[in-house]
């Protein structure tokens, strides 16, 4: 095993995704799979950093609890009021209140405390 250092460049980032991936099956423990496991943290670390993965956004989870279940926006409409609200809603631009956080946990199971962020304002 080579010495381990920090992945800098695109290029080593996609030769240490290629070392992972013949690596993979490497026995836990063994030199192998102790390389495996350097270079699956140097790749996270890289990943971080540049590509980080955003928190999710009330609307993105109601988005997910829908196509997770199959429904449609017009599942909504009882919840939240009406179709332009819900698609006020669904795109960020308006909060969930207790209220239809409520109705979302009972309709999607979603937890309502992570429905009840602040909505996105658009630019532009």
């Amino acid at each position: 095993m080579t010495r381990a250092k920090s992945i800098e460049t695109e290029q080593e980032y996609e030769a240490a995704l290629a070392r992972l991936y013949e690596l993979f099956h490497a026995e836990p423990g063994s030199q192998e799979g102790d390389e495996f496991e350097v270079i699956a943290d140097l790749v996270e670390v890289y990943e971080a950093i540049h590509y980080p993965i955003p928190e999710p956004t009330p609307a993105g989870i109601v988005q997910g609890g829908l196509d997770a279940l199959g429904l449609s926006e017009d599942d909504l409409i009882s919840i939240i009021g009406s179709r332009q609200a819900v698609e006020q809603v669904l795109a960020g631009e308006v909060a969930i209140t207790q209220e239809m956080a409520e109705g979302l946990h009972q309709l999607l199971g979603i937890e309502p405390e992570l429905l009840l962020g602040e909505p996105v304002t658009r630019q532009g």
